[in-house]
């Protein structure tokens, strides 16, 4: 039995593990400072007295927007040890989105980093009556964004070496530990996405996320010598619970990025951390694969033919991942994946390839994560088994395919949505389940697999359920398809397809053709493309044609195409 299994609050949680882990490294930035456990533990005080000056109770709600960070992180824990609830903002939202939220959410008080504070620069939310800057802790004016924003660009660096001892230790006074928060009081409102008066803040109680917790970490093995590398955003439940609180059972560091995780960050950042543990999205490896592994055996007309022979592929695929783990650092053990379904293509690179990954399953009304699985246990497809906490079962199971829409009981979920009754009455089904809107099934050993979100069931010329995931997955297989949609308009099947140029250009040899043959000859390619896909499904899920789409698709912030957009 772990320490913390009897922890009720995440606020338990977090003083049980601070506590025992006085020693150990916690919070660190590459290239910046760190934090140990003990001193996360003295800084968490210091915001405590920070809420109370600014006249911050039990209850009220503190927006944070900004990059992950050490301070991001105190913020965070500050507030729900404290017994405020946090409202965490993804930092790719628009103003608009951003303004929204905090108004919608009743926000007394805003944590800003100084690269988001033009995003909040005339907001007007009538609950809002403090805001600070993150680097900092220092109180901000909003009303003088432009004029602070002047100085605040060449004063970044040295705000960072200050927030090391934000206070000087002012505030010893009020170094007492606030009343511990209770299981049912809301310790997070999330918002995953602002756009609307009408969006959806999720309440996660500080019993939904504990419980989630004290379920997911059965599915690591971590030590105080493991090194996790953020990748996502914190804001997003995925990377809070299983990057960011999860660690902190064992004693872990968290090592943080300076800026957006983009390709020219992330590399440096693996040889210098040496992670042994990472949580991203597919899209990921996704990218790796066909940039680097297939791209390599498509160039190549004797190791094309060979990969063909499963022994000879899987030698390719181990040789590709020894390179692969050496470029991560050569210290990872474990790499988790979540927030979106991994192409089979790619899993079967990393199974035969021998790359250490596991999966999950979640929702941000579940604290998020629902079914995960351990690492050398996953199976092709799944996305793992319920955790102990967790009921799912599946509503209405075809006869013939057992699919049905994935539904949830247990501590994890939501006691619904902040002031919207008709939304919480929606998202429930009668006898008190959460309703999904995923489409999934059960196999005999209760590994959940996934087939598709309910809303983009598209129904055939006699009722037959079309799942444009599916579809999609056979053109995404092609080198030559970075990405696609299958939409219907008109009562017909259309594919957006986002091309690769690059290798369109080298396999169709059109270096030197002029641009109105370039365009024939990719029409033409693409025509024997939809002939090859169309041959692979039923005749009411035939495709009738393919719109070439120049940009990449909208994404939400796990890299989930926004499907709405192009339907």
């Amino acid at each position: 039995m772990a320490f913390f299994d009897n922890a009720k609050t995440l606020a338990e949680y977090v003083h049980l593990c601070l506590d025992r882990h006085l020693r150990h490294t916690f919070l660190a930035e590459i290239d910046g400072r760190a934090l140990t456990y003990a001193q996360t533990r003295e800084q968490i005080v210091e915001i405590w007295a920070l809420f109370r000056r600014a006249g911050i109770q039990r209850g009220d709600k503190v927006a944070l927007l900004g990059l992950n960070s050490i301070n991001w992180a105190l913020v965070y824990l500050g507030a729900v040890t404290y017994g405020a609830v946090v409202v965490p903002i993804l930092p790719d939202f628009q103003p608009a989105a951003i303004h929204n939220i905090v108004d919608l959410s009743e926000a007394k008080a805003l944590f800003v980093s100084s690269i988001m504070i033009e995003k909040v620069e005339g907001i007007k939310a009538p609950k809002l009556e403090r805001s600070f800057l993150l680097e900092d802790f220092h109180p901000l004016d909003l009303r003088a964004v432009p004029e602070f924003m002047k100085k605040i660009r060449v004063q970044v660096d040295l705000l960072r070496e200050r927030a090391s001892g934000f206070f000087g230790g002012r505030g010893a006074s009020l170094r007492r530990r606030p009343e511990p928060p209770k299981p049912d009081d809301v310790a997070a409102l999330v918002y995953t996405s602002g756009t609307t008066g009408h969006s959806k803040g999720v309440m996660l109680t500080q019993g939904n996320i504990v419980a989630d917790l004290i379920s997911a970490v059965r599915y690591v093995e971590v030590s105080p010598n493991d090194r996790f590398l953020s990748l996502l955003p914190l804001a997003h439940t995925y990377e809070c619970t299983c990057g960011f609180l999860g660690p902190m059972s064992a004693g872990c560091s968290v090592y943080h990025l300076k800026g957006k995780p983009s390709p020219s960050v992330l590399l440096p950042a693996f040889r210098k951390v040496k992670p042994t543990m990472v949580f991203a999205v597919p899209l990921v490896i996704e990218k790796i694969y066909r940039k680097q592994v297939l791209a390599r055996i498509e160039s190549s007309a004797v190791l094309k033919a060979a990969t063909k022979l499963p022994p000879v592929r899987r030698m390719v695929y181990r040789r590709a991942v020894r390179k692969l783990l050496e470029a991560f650092g050569g210290s990872l053990r474990q790499m988790g994946f979540g927030g979106a379904a991994i192409p089979p293509e790619v899993e079967r690179f990393m199974i035969e390839g021998r790359f250490p990954y596991f999966v999950g399953y979640g929702m941000t009304e579940c604290s998020p994560l629902i079914t995960g699985c351990e690492v050398w246990r996953t199976r092709p497809g799944s996305c793992g088994r319920p955790m102990d906490c967790v009921e799912v079962r599946i509503a209405n199971p075809g006869a013939r395919t057992g699919v049905g829409e994935v539904q949830v009981k247990g501590p994890i979920v939501t006691p619904g949505y902040y002031k919207n009754a008709e939304a919480t009455a929606a998202l429930f089904t009668p006898d008190g389940w959460l309703a999904t809107g995923d489409l999934g099934k059960l196999d005999a050993d209760n590994y959940l697999y996934l087939i598709g979100r309910s809303k983009n069931v598209i129904l055939g010329p006699s009722g037959e359920n079309i799942y444009p995931e599916e579809i999609e997955h056979l053109f995404n297989q092609h080198p030559t398809v970075v990405e696609s949609v299958v939409v219907e308009r008109g009562g017909r099947l259309t594919a957006l397809i986002h091309p690769d140029y690059e290798i369109l250009t080298s396999e169709l040899q059109l270096q030197a053709v002029p641009e109105t043959g370039r365009r024939a000859r990719i029409e033409k390619y693409f025509e024997g493309l939809l002939r090859e896909v169309n041959a692979q499904v039923p005749g009411y899920s035939r495709v009738v044609g393919v719109t070439l789409v120049e940009e990449e698709f909208e994404k939400t912030p796990t890299n989930k195409i926004k499907r709405y957009l192009y339907a």
